[in-house]
């Protein structure tokens, strides 16, 4: 027979059973409606990076489209230049003037200039080794009054990368349209410009070169 403590014992034994059961079958539970909510989520992402990277390769092609048709109008441009824009300036007469002679960019600005019908005066290097003071008092002297008010417009050519003409050229667009170019592989240069002040920082290109010629028609 049992008694009073065995009953009470056994009662504590099936609780405890019962417990057991119950926080095994709540554990489990748990779990696996965390896995279900986990693979919800990685589901989610996987869906989402998909859809990021079919955006990136619609975009890649969009760009790749764009760099060629922007490839075949500079193509048109360079080849029907003469077409376009010759004798576009005609009997403009103007001064280039080449700053440094490290990198020579003067030959294309001429020949670009001169094909559309530009009349060049002079032309001149200075060497890069000059200081930059010295360097604006000989184009001050170099470009007299009277040079300039014979000549329709000015261009500068930068063509080293420790000079910055900006000081005499903001001097010669007080009384003449002058223009600062130079390659794209030199630093930019800081420049407001004017409407009787260009800065080209591509004329190595064919949008430079046409930039300059449209905007010498519209200001000298």
């Amino acid at each position: 027979m049992y008694n009073f403590k065995h009953l009470t014992m056994l009662l504590v034994a099936v609780f405890v059973s019962l417990g057991i059961g119950i926080a095994v079958g709540f554990t489990a539970n748990s779990d696996k409606l965390l896995i279900k909510q986990q693979k919800a989520i990685i589901d989610q992402l996987e869906n989402s990076y998909n859809i990021l990277k079919e955006n990136n390769r619609m975009k890649d092609k969009q760009l790749k489209l764009l760099i060629e048709e922007q490839k075949r109008d500079y193509e048109f441009l360079e080849h029907n230049f003469e077409i376009l824009l010759k004798g576009s300036i005609e009997g403009k007469k103007g001064t280039v003037l080449q700053l440094g002679n490290k990198i020579d960019s003067t030959t294309e600005v001429i020949k670009y200039l001169e094909d559309a019908g530009a009349v060049l005066q002079t032309s001149s290097i200075l060497n890069d080794d000059e200081k930059e003071d010295e360097i604006d008092n000989i184009i001050e002297a170099f470009l007299n009054k009277e040079t300039i008010d014979f000549n329709d417009f000015v261009v500068i050519v930068r063509a080293d990368e420790n000079l910055n003409p900006e000081s005499i050229a903001r001097k010669i667009s007080d009384i003449k349209p002058v223009a600062i170019v130079q390659s794209s592989n030199l630093s930019r240069l800081d420049i407001t410009t004017s409407k009787k002040l260009l800065y080209i920082d591509n004329i190595d290109t064919i949008m430079g070169k046409y930039r300059l010629i449209v905007w010498l028609i519209n200001n000298s």
